[in-house]
């Protein structure tokens, strides 16, 4: 258990590595996540917390989508995909959408999960690119 407990803190920590320096919710017009994956995931319980890690610095909102309805660690809450019609159809965990409310939509998509350094640089990535959104 410790082991875990450790691997999962150098995710996180690995994954502040990899961010393009400070983010502020006002330089990404308010873009939410929605974190899509099942309690049951060890792949899900990896990318958790790495996603976690990105988003709570900048008070970035992160909606959990659980295939079971149960939380997946760090995050507390979670809702059954049922209740969202996004993630309904998702069928390959994790899956993060990019939600830009000021658009009205998804403006990007990161599925599946490597390990942390290479899932924080995508969701970083895409990031990136709903800055440069309108």
């Amino acid at each position: 258990m410790r082991r875990r407990v450790l691997l999962l803190g150098l995710g996180a920590a690995s994954a502040r590595a990899f961010l393009p320096g400070p983010v502020r919710a006002s330089e990404l017009r308010h873009v939410g996540f929605i974190f899509v994956g099942a309690s049951w995931c060890g792949i899900c319980k990896r990318a958790a917390p790495v996603l976690a890690a990105m988003t709570e610095p900048a008070g970035l909102p992160v909606l959990v989508v659980s295939e079971d309805g149960r939380p997946i660690p760090p995050f507390p809450t979670a809702i059954l995909p049922e209740g969202h019609p996004l993630a309904a159809g998702v069928h390959q965990y994790p899956t993060t959408f990019i939600y830009a409310p000021w658009a009205d939509r998804v403006v990007d998509e990161v599925v599946g999960y490597r390990n942390a350094r290479a899932y924080a640089e995508r969701v970083a990535r895409a990031v990136g690119r709903a800055r440069g959104s309108p």
